[in-house]
């Protein structure tokens, strides 16, 4: 260092750059490299604590070619020179490196010719960010001891500001994409659901639902396409702690091959032929929230092992970057398909299926729930009627059982349709079995004149005629009315939105 008036114009002059800068390690260099250049200072060096941490981390150091040469990358606070600096707060300065015992090399020291050193604390208010620390190869007048410490809280607010301004850009960018990826979903989503059903199948997948859904723990849902295993992936993420942040959903296999890294991992601007600017994928996009990963069985091989490190590390690099990111995500999983079965005939890597499937529930499809149709129907009539401002009063009890009786191989989806076409068609306040009659055969033989038996249907019955299947069906839902009823026909009668006479004749009919 010179002379004073020089060293005060030359600290306002690295004042002026740093204060100018709003990246973080911009005005990191901005100070170690001003205090070298301006100030003739032989080393300057910074250590920065991050929010939490025990240590200091060398962050930036200019002057001398061997400037890494003895430096200490981390140091605990309370530690060495620096460390006792970060500790207790305060200054240390010395002209006597030579002899000093808080200076620990002191081959270093002459073989460099080094005679002062100072260090001070860098501090914003109560928050103690790091440690700035320089070597000089004269020796240092007390005033200018003082004007280095004056910088130095100078220089601790222009780091602050500069971490404030990047946290408050990420703040903005997540928003943005975050709002995107909402926009996504007015646009393709249909209102939100509660799971609905009594039946035993899904009363054991919501089960299984509840005592996972408060961890981290990866889940694996697998069931028919149509089941509802999307509304199980927001359950458990609503059920969460993560339940105020984002549920990003991602569709393996409506996305491109070529394009799914970028989607999951996101790219850096140039990384490729039309990637004009830098995109954060989904992972980034649900940091601190829940991924759901929907058909995750479509992955190609070369997907899925770059999905499985960032699922084993928690971290991830962007297509086109080398700047490492890390994530805190929870996933879920889903898929029609049997993984286990892809695992043995190589097409689903067996590493990770296993990290994925941690707890898998199973989501039943509508022919292993029949009773939950006159439910769902309900609830789907409900809606149906607020979304194409059409009210119907309700479902007659043969077309219901015909509902009841079919398989459903597009599950509570293909029910959907079914009732949707039905309330369209509709003349009357009631669905009837004639409404459903654009659905296709499988309720065109239901009706007539022809009474099934009175007795309980045979198991041939049951895998025989549509009939013969609508009569075992229809005396399972009385049944099953009934005994939630406690055997009050009145109540059962409610249940089933039927007059009690039509109870006790269908009743009658089954030999009940």
């Amino acid at each position: 260092m010179r002379d004073d008036p020089y060293v005060g114009d030359a600290l306002a002059q690295v004042i002026l750059r740093m204060t100018s800068e709003l990246d973080p390690t911009a005005v990191l260099r901005a100070v170690v490299a001003g205090l070298v250049d301006e100030l003739d200072a032989a080393l300057a060096r910074i250590w920065l604590l991050e929010p939490g941490a025990s240590s200091l981390h060398l962050v930036a150091s200019a002057g001398l070619s061997t400037s890494t040469h003895g430096a200490h990358s981390e140091i605990p606070v309370g530690g060495l020179k620096i460390g006792a600096i970060a500790a207790t707060r305060a200054p240390v300065c010395t002209n006597e490196v030579r002899s000093d015992p808080r200076i620990e090399n002191k081959q270093w020291v002459e073989r460099e010719g080094l005679r002062a050193f100072a260090g001070y604390p860098l501090q914003f208010r109560d928050e103690l960010l790091g440690v700035l620390g320089l070597f000089s190869r004269r020796a240092l007048e007390s005033d200018e001891f003082e004007r280095l410490g004056t910088f130095a809280a100078q220089a601790a607010i222009a780091i602050k500001n500069a971490r404030l301004f990047e946290e408050t850009a990420k703040l903005s960018r997540r928003l943005q994409d975050e709002n995107s990826v909402l926009k996504e979903e007015l646009r393709d989503a249909r209102p939100a659901r509660p799971i609905l059903g009594r039946s035993p199948a899904i009363r054991d997948a919501l089960q299984r639902l509840e005592r996972v859904a408060a961890s981290d723990t990866t889940v694996l849902l697998h069931g028919e396409t149509g089941t509802g295993k999307e509304l199980f992936a927001r359950a458990l993420h609503e059920t969460s702690a993560r339940s105020h942040r984002s549920l990003v959903k991602v569709n393996c296999a409506a996305i491109s091959p070529t394009l799914i890294e970028s989607e999951l991992f996101g790219h850096e601007k140039g990384a490729f032929t039309n990637a004009l600017q830098r995109h954060r994928g989904r992972f980034e996009l649900a940091d601190g929230g829940t991924l759901f990963l929907d058909e995750i069985g479509e992955l190609s091989i070369e997907a899925q092992a770059k999905l499985l490190r960032v699922l084993q590390e928690h971290e991830l690099e962007r297509v086109g970057g080398t700047q490492t990111i890390r994530v805190d995500v929870r996933i879920v999983c889903a898929t029609n398909r049997d993984l286990a079965a892809d695992v043995r005939d190589r097409r689903f890597r067996s590493d990770l299926f296993y990290r994925i499937n941690v707890f898998a529930i199973h989501v039943p499809p509508l022919r292993e729930r029949r009773s939950d149709v006159p439910l769902l129907a309900s609830a789907i009539l409900a809606e149906l009627g607020r979304r194409l401002g059409r009210h119907v009063d309700g479902i007659e009890p043969d077309a219901m059982a015909s509902l009841c009786a079919y398989d459903w191989p597009g599950n509570v989806r293909e029910l959907e349709n079914a009732i949707e076409r039905a309330v369209i068609v509709a003349s009357g306040p009631r669905l009837t079995i004639d409404d459903f009659a654009d659905f296709g055969g499988a309720f065109a033989s239901v009706g007539g004149d022809t009474e099934p038996p009175t007795d309980a249907p045979t198991n041939a019955a049951r895998e025989g005629s549509l009939r013969g299947r609508l009569a075992a069906y229809e005396r399972e839902i009385l049944e099953d009315a009934l005994r939630r009823a406690k055997g009050n026909q009145t109540e059962a009668a409610r249940l089933l939105s039927v007059s009690r006479a039509t109870l006790q004749y269908r009743m009658r009919r089954c030999g009940l």
